[in-house]
């Protein structure tokens, strides 16, 4: 019981003020600001989805993925999406990851650059020939739109907590079962990011120096985790995507973030 309202208690003082204000301007922006005949995703990764693109960066998991669910994105290009329409957000690096663990500027700039060039990366990597463009029913808001936007934005932030405080839960649980030393040892930290990457994050900053918790938390915040897989999959189902397709995609933007964040801190830190 502890464990779980230490869960809530991270997701209330860390998660929540960075993701539903952020979550709520989104929706609404997603609803009234037109397409315009540009398009920085369709020339980047040949799908013209910058609305969904921008959510994602903007608010973090899980909402890049509940921008690709409202879409009408059919299963083969809902799937590509979800290559760079999936990071953390950038309240939560900066302020949480950056200012309370890792408390370097350069560190916390590095963890940033390298997730966002990461997403971008992995958005090439699994870009294809063909064109698409995403249309959208009504760009009009109203009044019932936007109480569904409040009700589906409160749900989407309160499923996230409840995932969060559960696999704190299991982390901590696991965690009772090891002696003391290896259970605050670094790989145990990382596995621990694995299950819930908050909870991973904190462990990692606590035990490791500063380039290798730069680049553990760099590499983990680009996987998420399976607390974050769940919270995406959540959305994700309704488009029918395979769930082996998101986890491939992830391993490989984590990959990506971990290289990106080595040379940086070996040259900056």
């Amino acid at each position: 019981m502890q464990s779980f309202f230490d869960g809530l208690t991270v997701w209330a003082y860390n998660v929540l003020p960075a993701l539903f204000p952020f979550a709520v301007l989104s929706a609404i922006a997603l609803k009234i600001v037109p397409r315009h005949k540009y398009s920085l995703t369709k020339s980047l990764f040949g799908i013209a989805c910058d609305k969904e693109f921008a959510t994602a960066l903007l608010c973090g998991y899980p909402m890049g993925a509940k921008a690709i669910s409202d879409s009408n994105a059919d299963v083969d290009t809902a799937t590509r999406m979800c290559a760079f329409c999936s990071t953390a957000g950038p309240i939560f690096m900066i302020a949480t990851v950056g200012a309370k663990l890792l408390q370097n500027s350069v560190a916390t700039a590095i963890v940033v650059f390298s997730h966002f060039l990461s997403a971008i990366i992995n958005g090439f990597i699994y870009r294809r020939r063909e064109q698409i463009v995403l249309d959208r029913n009504s760009d009009k808001l109203v009044a019932e739109d936007l109480g569904n936007t409040l009700t589906s934005s409160v749900l989407s932030v309160l499923s996230v907590g409840g995932l969060i405080a559960l696999f704190y839960m299991f982390s901590d649980m696991l965690k009772s079962f090891l002696p003391q030393t290896i259970a605050d040892s670094l790989p145990i930290a990382y596995a621990i990011g694995i299950l819930e990457m908050t909870n991973g994050v904190f462990a990692i900053c606590k035990s490791a120096d500063l380039i290798t918790a730069t680049i553990l938390c760099s590499g983990l915040l680009a996987l998420g985790g399976m607390c974050v897989f769940f919270q995406c999959y959540a959305f994700l189902g309704k488009k029918k995507i395979n769930a082996i397709n998101v986890i491939k995609m992830k391993l490989t933007q984590s990959a990506i973030a971990t290289i990106v964040s080595f040379c940086l801190a070996k040259l900056l830190l």
